[in-house]
């Protein structure tokens, strides 16, 4: 079983690298940064894989072993609905809110009259790939564990991988659908691990999981770096395959690593969320307050002032939000 704690490190470390990922590419000059846009800026898929993998995970945990599935043999009830409310969507409101009071995007919709299309985005998600997409992996996975029985994990498999399809064939290649399967690959690791859980603790399968890990990472590395977009459905096949190879990776760490003490990345990973939502719109806020530094050092405080404001501002969230779902 993957404790709560190496759950919080695995997300601490994929918003970081989230953030480095963009930072590096949106402060990005061809010839000083060059190296760095090449080793980091392409990352930023592997962090969302970690969220996906986590959340999948999590959702069939605590729907069938959880206090939700104890006392519901599908677990999909008002107090889970409530948490998962609390935990992805209240927050995601929060963010917004904080940056269209700042950025005057509800002021800018008054005066041209676009108010409609504005609160449409604000509650839906647009603009945000992620929580769109997150929100609509939730909303099936709760339908289809109400009522898809014993057909429930391969419908919901079935349900992301058309999930992935519809938004390619529509026009959304972009590198973020290839995350989708992370979903599925956590579900289905919470759904079969009681079968394999006395052989994870044997020493030698943990040598054996780890040096599969190390090769996993490697090969998805040199597959990210390497591969082109020249012909667009080889490239995505050839993208999907090394997202999945990478997952499966971290999910063989997640497994095999001790369970994680460490308060500051815990910290982080407890309020990815909330890191993930305010980063974009604190580096344009930020960034250019700081650029006498020059680049590098600008973005590098800019980086240190998110992680800590979002952090804190998560930590407090939580701690409110927890006071509520205690009494579900």
């Amino acid at each position: 079983m993957i404790s709560k704690e190496t759950g919080k490190l695995l997300r601490g470390i994929a918003i970081l690298i989230v953030i480095a990922s963009h930072y590096a590419e949106w402060v990005y000059m061809p010839v000083t940064y060059g190296f760095v846009y090449e080793t980091i800026a392409k990352w930023g898929p592997v962090g969302v894989d970690v969220f996906l993998l986590m959340s999948g995970y999590g959702l069939h945990k605590s729907v069938t072993g959880g206090k939700y599935g104890k006392n519901n043999k599908n677990g999909i009830t008002p107090a889970f609905v409530i948490k998962r409310l609390l935990g992805a969507y209240v927050p995601y409101l929060i963010c917004r809110t904080l940056i269209y009071l700042y950025s005057g995007t509800w002021k800018e919709a008054l005066a041209e009259g676009t108010m409609k299309e504005v609160m449409k985005d604000y509650f839906l998600g647009g603009g945000f790939w992620f929580m769109s997409v997150l929100f609509t992996m939730y909303i099936a996975f709760m339908i289809i564990y109400r009522f898809g029985g014993v057909l429930r994990v391969p419908l919901i498999s079935a349900f992301v991988i058309f999930q992935t399809y519809y938004l390619y064939t529509k026009g959304y290649a972009d590198f973020w659908e290839l995350s989708n399967m992370a979903f599925v690959i956590g579900i289905l690791a919470a759904a079969a691990e009681g079968r394999w859980k006395k052989q994870m603790s044997a020493a030698w399968y943990k040598v054996a999981l780890a040096a599969i890990s190390v090769a996993g990472i490697c090969y998805t590395y040199n597959g990210m770096i390497h591969a082109t977009p020249d012909v667009k459905p080889s490239y995505f096949a050839w993208e999907l395959a090394f997202n999945i190879f990478f997952t499966l990776a971290v999910l063989v760490i997640a497994y095999i690593i001790p369970t994680w003490k460490g308060p500051v990345l815990t910290s982080i990973g407890e309020s990815s969320l909330f890191v993930y939502l305010l980063h974009t719109a604190m580096f344009w806020a930020l960034v250019f307050k700081f650029d006498k530094f020059g680049y590098a050092v600008a973005t590098a405080i800019t980086a240190l002032i998110t992680v800590a404001f979002a952090t804190l501002l998560g930590l407090i969230y939580n701690r409110l939000s927890g006071l509520v779902t205690a009494r579900l």
